[in-house]
């Protein structure tokens, strides 16, 4: 295989541990990080407990008895048993660690120390933030979705509070080791010492319900469940439902859509009216959707740029044209299974796709770790068990750059910061917390939407002052340039020359148009890696719809699996957003990995993330199950979960809600629940050994400062800002500038990068190239 063919990640060693005696949430969160570098061309040997990991025997099944969530997370792997509670077991893996450049494992892992104190980079998965010294607390899913305060945000105000379907605690976590994991390899490669990285669920679920805290912070009431009083609900129609999605600009939009006269009224003309009088609302719109399918709303409503989301299963997801025409479901030969699909990684890399390769099986003549031959898929072929894997890229004793020890990931990397709102501008926010300079590009006339949606007074100035925007654009630099105008682009494609990546999720050709797309800046500087953020990806026939967080929640296929069991799907809602938060902890690695293939082979790339996709990716083994038994057919399930005797959210006698997870039913749980206050029943059934969590929600969040790790942190000013989803030698986010004001840094970076002088830059201010006001008008 030559350089320029070959993945990404080849040449990395990883060792993903699994201990016999894991919580199961763990367990899936490290094997997606592993299954992600393994997709990606690393040579992953997965270690496995005598009789193998639990997960090869956990629902759903395939139709010949395979797990579905085992094939999913363990693609292109190679696969070894070992007893870790033997010493000759204990000595096998010290030895493969020793030769691997990473190792990911689980906290209560009985190898734990030693994997900590090994040679290979350590990626650690745990349940809980170290400061609540709770490695043997019992823990699930659920728990964790509790305790983040997510559940408190989705279902009815009067009733339960529910979890979002699918593994939504594990696989973030997932997303995130992959990203931190990805961040000791770009240490290493770059001479620097490889960080020890620890990822705690917990933090990772407050960090995605960010929202809930910041909110509370700025109005001291925390958001919450909504239901049938939020602005965003689903609705049926002919064929199945549609979340109904549409942001203050869009609503004029909306109405002259559905054409009701009803709407005409002005107590529908502002959020709030719309809002106290929602029951009306929703009555006028009811009957345009009864009547038409998903297929028709979804194009008559793109027609007029509203965002509406027909909700599909993972089933319809199989044959869901934007899907088919990406290729973003791959076919993978099993030797037992046949041909299944599934998910692919959700990025496209200079328009290539990475194909898996079927899981390892278990089976004692491979013990050396190597994959049968006979195990083929997506047109990839399994490693040859004659050949050596190839030469690992490990650095034996880094180097320490120019001297200086300590130094963060990504320093010296420069990022040009196009991104908006949550998805691209936190994607850019995490390469700045790595260390990277990122230089936020925003423009008098089209402000990043959090300045304005976030906005908490009209006193001069208030455009700097909005918690959202605050909160994902920590440790940049605020560049302002209006990018329409001729000069204005000189200057970003001056700047192209000095940066190594570009974040980007404009609406699809803004940036061509304006001359400043991947094309024009990678003729600049072929090294450039171009990160185009989008709902959909960049191509296809769906690449210029609309949409909003809440839409993907329905056109990925989450909402399908969330809601009351035998009721209607449920969307996460607009104080959640749920797909957009995903999104960055998994850009956040791609884009390491492309900046750390650049620089060994001086070649940038563009890297096609489509936020649907991500969204979908953690609903895999889903849609694996469905593409081999057609009669795999899933409808919303409360809180419940396959495989798992009981579980679900109970009444406290305070009035307080209780996650509880049980190993074997117990019918007097409820009962229980409801005679006792929360915080003596979560003592008592942890005593037990017994899985519960509070139902927080985002004053508890910025109240527990123990749970609350480093998820939440303060600046300069000590205003609040969302910290990093996980830690890196044991310590969490460096803050060091908060957020910049419009255009705060604009003359500093013009004259240190391209040397402008106070001419220059009194030429541009005055002809409006530059400012620091907002101004009229928009991109």
């Amino acid at each position: 295989m030559n350089e320029a063919s070959a993945p990404p990640l080849a040449g990395f060693r990883i060792v993903e541990v699994n201990d016999a005696k894991v919580p199961l949430c763990l367990r899936l969160a490290t094997s997606l990080a592993a299954k992600i570098a393994a997709d990606l061309g690393a040579d992953v040997l997965k270690v496995e407990p005598p009789g193998g990991d639990p997960v090869r025997r956990a629902q759903p099944l395939l139709p010949q008895g395979e797990s579905a969530l085992f094939q999913f997370l363990n693609t292109s792997k190679r696969s070894r048993t070992l007893d870790l509670a033997a010493e000759d077991g204990r000595k096998d893996l010290a030895d493969l660690v020793g030769e691997a450049d990473v190792v990911l494992f689980e906290e209560p892992a009985v190898v734990a120390a030693m994997l900590r104190s090994s040679k290979a980079a350590p990626v650690e998965i745990a349940a809980f933030p170290a400061e609540m010294n709770a490695a043997l607390r019992p823990v699930s899913e659920l728990a964790i979705q509790a305790l983040g305060g997510l559940m408190h945000m989705v279902g009815e105000p009067a009733r339960k509070p529910l979890k979002l379907g699918g593994h939504q605690a594990s696989y973030p976590a997932g997303l995130t080791a992959f990203t931190g994991l990805m961040a000791a390899l770009a240490a290493r490669e770059a001479g620097r010492p490889a960080p020890a990285v620890r990822v705690s669920l917990a933090e990772v679920m407050q960090w995605v319900n960010w929202k809930a805290a910041s909110g509370a912070a700025a109005s001291g009431t925390s958001p919450g469940r909504e239901g049938r009083n939020s602005e965003f609900q689903v609705l049926p129609c002919r064929d199945g439902h549609v979340a109904v999605v549409y942001t203050v600009t869009q609503w004029p939009a909306t109405r002259a859509l559905v054409g009701d006269p009803r709407l005409d009224d002005p107590k529908f003309n502002t959020r709030a009216g719309r809002r106290k009088n929602i029951a009306e609302l929703y009555a006028a719109l009811a009957p345009w959707f009864a009547g038409k399918t998903r297929e028709e709303i979804q194009k008559t409503a793109q027609a007029k740029g509203v965002p509406f989301g027909p909700i599909f299963s993972p089933a319809e997801l199989l044959r869901t044209e934007q899907y088919v025409a990406r290729g973003f479901l791959a076919d993978m030969l099993h030797p037992t299974e046949g041909t299944l699909r599934l998910p692919q990684l959700p990025v496209q890399w200079n328009g290539r796709s990475f194909s898996p390769r079927p899981a390892p099986p278990l089976t004692s003549h491979h013990s050396n770790g190597e994959v049968p031959s006979s195990c083929e898929g997506g047109g990839v072929k399994a490693a040859n068990p004659n050949t050596m894997p190839p030469p690992s890229r490990k650095t034996a004793t880094p180097p320490y750059l120019n001297g200086k020890v300590g130094q963060r990931p990504l320093a010296g990397i420069r990022v040009l910061d196009f991104g908006l709102l949550t998805a691209g501008a936190n994607t850019s926010a995490m390469l700045a917390d790595l260390g990277a300079d990122v230089i936020k590009i925003e423009s008098g006339a089209y402000l990043d939407p959090f300045r304005v949606v976030g906005k908490i007074d009209d006193d001069d100035g208030w455009w700097n002052r909005s918690p959202q925007f605050r909160f994902t654009n920590r440790n940049k630099r605020g560049l302002a340039l209006n990018l329409k105008d001729p000069e204005g682009q000189r200057v970003i494609r001056e700047l192209a020359a000095h940066c190594d990546v570009v974040v980007e999720n404009f609406r699809r050709g803004v940036l061509d148009r304006a001359g400043l797309g991947y094309r024009d800046l990678s003729a600049i500087n072929p090294r450039l890696v171009f990160a185009a953020i989008s709902s959909q990806g960049d191509t296809g026939p769906e690449r210029m719809n609309v949409s909003f967080g809440s839409t993907l929640d329905a056109t990925s296929g989450i909402a399908s699996l969330t809601g009351y069991e035998g009721e209607e799907p449920r969307i996460s809602g607009m104080d959640v957003n749920y797909p957009d938060q995903i999104v960055s902890l998994f850009a956040t690695g791609i884009v390491i990995a492309a900046v750390t293939e650049a620089r060994r082979t001086n070649r940038g790339a563009f890297l096609d993330v489509s936020q649907r996709e991500v969204a979908s990716f953690t609903l895999g083994e889903e849609i694996l199950a469905a593409s081999a038994d057609p009669a795999h057919r899933l409808e919303p399930r409360g809180n419940t979960m396959p495989g798992v005797p009981q579980q679900d959210a109970y009444s406290c006698s305070d009035g307080k809600w209780l996650a509880v997870t049980l190993d074997a039913p117990d019918p007097a749980m409820a009962d229980f629940c409801a005679a006792t206050d929360r915080e003596t029943a979560v003592k008592t059934l942890l005593g037990k050994g017994i899985a519960a969590a509070p139902c927080l929600d985002g004053n508890d969040l910025l109240r527990d400062t123990a749970l609350q790790g480093v998820t939440l942190v303060r600046d300069e000013h000590g205003a609040l800002v969302k910290g990093l989803p996980y830690r890196l030698d044991g310590k969490g986010l460096a803050i060091e500038r908060p957020a910049p004001d419009l255009g705060q840094h604009t003359s500093e970076v013009l004259h240190e990068l391209l040397g402008y002088d106070d001419a220059r830059l009194k030429q541009l201010n005055d002809s409006g190239v530059t400012s620091t006001t907002p101004t009229i008008g928009e991109v």
